[in-house]
């Protein structure tokens, strides 16, 4: 029973999570900060918007996954797929942990300025919440992966006995 319990905890607190980052996918300001701060110190244009895109329909994906018990498993398998890519890129010299705020930024890299431009304004950063969010949600994704396997641990075990490690 609390197994279940968990897994449900933390499955809706990842989805919720994932799901905030599906809207700053889509819907939050353009260029996106993160991604556009990426593509210009990259100078690989298709981080912003395609990669942007990309990224946001695999963390939709995982939610749809997340939000079905028989497929948990594979959406924190998928949500732990791409915050180890953003954690990855936060590691970067590309964009680092403590990110430009993105209210700031996002005008700035509309306007066209260069990264050695942005460079001299000394952007107020984001203290590394960026960062620590991806780390959140790879912690989720981890626990969930543990608890859902414990869960087949548990339902397989012969009655009366259950194998080390399972919730009890």
């Amino acid at each position: 029973m609390i197994e279940r319990v968990f897994s449900w905890a933390l499955a809706l607190t990842l989805a919720g999570l994932l799901l905030f980052e599906v809207w700053q996918a889509f819907f939050w300001l353009t260029p996106n900060a993160v991604f556009g701060l990426i593509a210009l110190r990259s100078g690989i244009g298709f981080f912003e918007p395609g990669m942007r895109y990309i990224t946001g329909a695999l963390e939709a994906g995982a939610v749809v996954l997340l939000l079905w018990p028989r497929t948990r498993v594979w959406g924190a398998e998928l949500a732990l797929v791409v915050v180890a890519g953003a954690i990855a890129f936060h590691l970067s010299p590309w964009l680092g942990i403590a990110v430009p705020r993105p209210d700031v930024l996002s005008p700035m890299l509309a306007h066209g300025y260069t990264s050695a431009q942005l460079a001299e304004f000394h952007l107020p950063t984001d203290h590394g919440a960026m960062f620590l969010l991806a780390l959140a949600i790879a912690a989720l994704s981890i626990g969930l992966i543990f608890v859902e396997r414990a869960k087949v641990k548990a339902a397989l075990a012969p009655h009366g006995r259950r194998p080390a490690g399972v919730f009890a």
